[in-house]
C-alpha cells in the first residue's frame, strides 16, 4: 500500500468530529486565500489580471469540441 493508502487510512481512524474540524480549518484557510488573491487581483491593471486556468481550459475545450458555435 502507498503514501496514499496509508494517509487515508490514518483519516478514516480519527473520530467524526475531528475530521469537521480539519475540513472546517482548511475552508477557513481557503476562504482567507480567496480573500487575498481577490485583492491583488484589484491592485493590477486589467492587462496584468491573473488568469483563471479552469476556466481558461474550459474555454478553450468548448471551442475545440464546438468549433461551429464560433461562428
Amino acid at each position: 500500500m502507498g503514501y496514499r493508502g496509508k494517509a487515508l487510512d490514518n483519516i478514516e481512524a480519527m473520530p467524526t468530529a475531528v475530521n469537521y474540524a480539519l475540513l472546517e480549518k482548511a475552508l477557513t484557510a481557503f476562504e482567507a486565500v480567496k480573500k487575498l488573491l481577490t485583492i491583488a487581483q484589484v491592485a493590477f491593471s486589467p492587462e496584468n489580471q491573473f488568469r483563471d486556468t479552469r476556466k481558461t481550459a474550459a474555454t478553450l475545450s468548448y471551442f475545440a469540441y464546438y468549433p461551429s458555435r464560433q461562428e
